[in-house]
């Protein structure tokens, strides 16, 4: 091999190296648990604007109990004509719905989960981790780290039928949800239990 042949090789080489970091992704540590800091920005940001009357500051709750529930409220926008859902967004973002939105249906829905401990999420990204050969790490999988949450920690929720009739999930007994429930959720709107899961993860992870 000739010197001008070694030089385009290590050019290209480094071309890969380079590649490697854009694959790389920046977010995997923090799914894998590894992290220096934890903050959700959004709701440090409400704390310092809440107006509390004669009521004491609530005690730090460092624990998690098996009965703790997080509900997460989301404004839905759906189409008159065929029920298509056009708009997903939290709750209490002071959108005036009926007068801004005549023309489309306003549904506020609601996503009732129990809290993953430290056990939980540490057996989750252990059997989401995959080795990425392009990255030469172990990297956790988070559409894989999102169902786990989805099957494992969704209990509730207001979602009705066509005929306007709440769908009941059923829990199985080792607490996860039934393949019936399961079938029903994976049939929810891509959107919508995107945004859910999203503000779920960051509500609860911290980010």
């Amino acid at each position: 091999m000739n010197t001008e042949e070694t030089v385009v090789e290590n050019e290209a080489v480094e071309e890969q190296a380079q590649d490697i970091t854009v694959i790389a992704d920046p977010d995997a540590e923090k799914r894998s648990g590894v992290r220096e800091l934890a903050q959700n920005p959004e709701a440090i940001a409400a704390e310092t604007v809440k107006v509390v009357k004669e009521k004491p500051a609530a005690k730090p709750s460092f624990f998690i109990k098996k009965a703790a529930r997080h509900v997460i409220k989301m404004d839905v926008l759906t189409s008159k004509e065929d029920g298509r859902v056009l708009s997903v967004s939290k709750t209490g973002l002071g959108i005036d719905f009926v007068k801004d939105f005549p023309f489309m249906v306003h549904t506020e829905l609601v996503f009732e989960f129990s809290v993953p401990n430290y056990e939980d999420m540490s057996t989750y990204r252990q059997r989401s981790s995959v080795y990425r050969r392009e990255a030469q790490q172990v990297i956790v999988d988070k559409l894989q780290l999102r169902n786990f949450m989805l099957v494992w920690h969704l209990k509730d929720w207001n979602l009705t039928d066509e005929d306007g009739k709440k769908v009941d999930l059923t829990i199985d007994s080792n607490g996860s949800l039934s393949e019936e429930s399961l079938a029903m959720v994976y049939a929810i709107s891509p959107t919508l239990l995107d945004v859910v899961m999203t503000i779920y993860e960051k509500e609860v992870l911290l980010g």
